[in-house]
């Protein structure tokens, strides 16, 4: 059972206003998400929520780079400094520069407008609206709801299921929980380090020493993917839309929807079949992968999952 006097030990800068509506409005948002029916699912969020907030103590993206800190954290938009000083200490240019056109940001001053915020920061316009329609907000037209504290948890836990995250905790693959959260491993050590405190903390009643934060860092090797049932031969399938030049029924196709099944993107049959679920998995994981979004099996997508 969550306390006060727990949350504080584990987010001691936390401000007594945000404990608070953790408490109040999250119970509920964990429940809903079926974070509380395991102490992995809990202990993960917690921890990863403590690494992405700075112990829930920051819940809007800080924006106001030095030239330098530019080129090292977008190398490619900011290839030299003469570019990167164009946009240091000016958080909304940058925003509008790097988050414009793209992750759903279509007008001018979408990428200011859906940068990132909320314990486990959303950004862009089309992740607002996917979490707010998850959490019953509009986000979509109320982006500051994010940095509610009211709201915030119910908006964690929303991004929380909507990246199908429980399966990979439930399989003690903290290191795939961090990539679906953040797309990578960055932080990773940070992150372990939250993990290491948290189970210290949650440590049920009578149990003994916590487990080693190292453990659940390493991924575990996939589940073989079953063969599936014989299908009935029909007289013909539909053509994908003009313009996709997968055929209906490939290796790469087979591949990709293995590939994305694992990463916890796909899953529909996993049979070589291009179809509606599979362009919206591809969709996803290209969002994710800040690659152009097509929602087909293109060639950058490819490279990326490696089929």
């Amino acid at each position: 059972m969550l306390t006060k006097a727990l949350l504080k030990s584990i987010f001691p800068r936390a401000m007594d206003d945000e404990l608070e509506a953790f408490l109040t409005y999250g119970e509920q948002a964990l429940k809903e998400a079926g974070i509380l029916q395991g102490l992995n699912r809990l202990h993960y969020f917690l921890a990863q929520l403590g690494h992405e907030s700075a112990g829930l103590t920051s819940k809007e993206e800080n924006l106001n780079y030095s030239a330098a800190a530019l080129m090292k954290t977008w190398p490619n938009r900011f290839p030299t400094l003469e570019v990167a000083k164009k946009y240091e200490r000016n958080p909304e240019k940058l925003a509008n520069f790097v988050y414009g056109g793209r992750m759903g940001n279509v007008n001018p001053g979408d990428g200011y407008r859906y940068r990132g915020r909320g314990y486990i920061q959303l950004t862009g316009r089309e992740t607002y609206r996917e979490i707010g329609r998850i959490a019953g907000l509009d986000l979509e037209n109320n982006p500051e709801l994010a940095s509610n504290p009211e709201h915030a948890v119910r908006i964690a836990c929303a991004f929380w299921s909507w990246k199908r995250i429980n399966p990979s905790c439930d399989v003690g693959d903290y290191t795939e929980v961090t990539r679906k959260i953040n797309g990578g491993t960055n932080g990773l050590p940070d992150r372990l380090e939250w993990l290491d405190k948290v189970q210290r903390l949650l440590k049920p009643a009578g149990a003994g020493p916590s487990p080693a934060p190292a453990t659940p860092a390493v991924s575990p090797k996939p589940l073989p993917t079953p063969k599936p049932e014989p299908r009935p031969t029909t007289p013909s399938r539909p053509t994908p839309p003009a313009g996709e030049n997968e055929s209906l029924a490939n290796a790469a196709v087979l591949a990709a929807q293995k590939k994305l099944a694992t990463l916890g993107y796909y899953d529909g049959v996993v049979d070589g079949i291009y179809n509606q679920l599979l362009r919206t998995a591809l969709w996803a994981f290209q969002t994710d992968e800040d690659l152009p979004q097509t929602g087909r099996l293109d060639d950058r997508t490819r490279k990326e999952l490696n089929v």
